[in-house]
């Protein structure tokens, strides 16, 4: 009796509001986009039944006009915030938190949560993220498919004299990451015969089917440019990226959305956008800096010309061109 009292007398969670419900157009949304799959993946993530489903995107004022992949409310109790990722980045957890910052004012009113005496309720606040990407080595790959990260990872380190002090941070952000990142080697198994990593096996569904169709287009699209050639074999059973979204309806993936040209083409499209700014910008932006932080610390150039080489696959000509240009005398 004395529970029931309490339960009955526990303030009632707000409503809450979609927020943003127009998303921009990209696979990973167009995967989400009915409610039957947002089920399936609270499911998956939190292990209950998703009854009640209201998209709530939101866009923090600190990203302009960016939009968060994926956020909705199951159950009018817990706030599922997902973000999907090509490449690593360490300041995820930070990202999420904006996210989900402004996602819970967007449930109660600011008077309210700013002036009452009585207290204002939040759906309970759950981060997750989906990795993708190729690796050119196994050993850039997790141990495990699932791991935490967390906001606390970035604080700047306490030193020896602070130890006695009360140095435990007070805000921390936890991340649940599926990484479903894959070698060359891996993916160009995939892509031949279907073969999945082994340590995909204790998963299926939605987020592993993405995966797979993610990989595998990138894979086929730096294949067909011959970027890289010493890395990207062309696989013997496609030719294309149509060439591999027929293969996947065949393995029964996203059929429903594999087969709509209109879809089809904006995930092609999606794809190359995203290629185009990893090679172009952001792995030109690391050999820049792999060079002048060797520059730094004092390390030979034959070094980071090595380190380059490896790291990267550059051939000996692109790298003495880059160090002649960023190596500062």
């Amino acid at each position: 009796m004395e529970r029931e009292h309490i339960q009955k007398n526990q303030p009632k969670p707000q409503e809450v509001l979609p927020v943003n419900t127009k998303a921009k157009d990209t696979f990973f949304k167009t995967v989400y986009a009915s409610e039957e799959r947002q089920k399936k993946l609270a499911a998956f993530l939190l292990g209950i039944e998703g009854k009640e489903i209201t998209v709530s995107n939101v866009r923090p004022v600190l990203f302009g006009n960016r939009e968060n992949d994926l956020a909705f409310v199951t159950n009018a109790v817990f706030y599922v915030m997902t973000e999907n990722q090509a490449t690593v980045c360490p300041n995820v957890p930070y990202r999420l938190l904006e996210y989900i910052t402004s996602g819970l004012r967007s449930t109660v009113d600011s008077e309210k949560l700013l002036y009452s005496r009585k207290r204002v309720c939040f759906p309970v606040p759950k981060l997750y993220m989906l990795q993708t990407g190729l690796e050119s080595r196994e050993e850039k790959l997790p141990e495990k498919v699932q791991y935490d990260t967390r906001l606390s990872d970035s604080y700047l380190a306490v030193e020896e004299q602070y130890k006695s002090a009360l140095t435990e941070p007070d805000l921390e952000a936890v991340v649940h990451v599926y990484d479903f990142r894959m070698t060359m080697k891996e993916t160009l198994e995939y892509i031949e015969s279907g073969t999945q990593p082994e340590r995909f096996a204790s998963y299926q569904g939605d987020m592993l089917d993405y995966a797979l169709t993610a990989n595998g287009i990138t894979y086929i699209q730096r294949a067909v440019k011959k970027e890289k050639q010493n890395q990207y074999v062309m696989p013997n059973n496609v030719f294309s990226v149509a060439d591999y979204i027929e293969l996947l309806v065949k393995r029964d993936i996203f059929v429903d959305l594999l087969t709509d040209k209109e879809v089809c083409d904006m995930t092609m499209a999606q794809f190359s956008r995203d290629d185009i700014l990893l090679y172009q910008g952001r792995e030109e932006g690391e050999k820049i800096g792999a060079i002048r932080t060797y520059q730094k610390l004092g390390i030979p150039p034959e070094t980071a010309r090595q380190y380059i080489m490896e790291e990267f696959g550059t051939n000996a000509e692109e790298a003495d061109e880059l160090l002649r240009t960023y190596w500062k005398e």
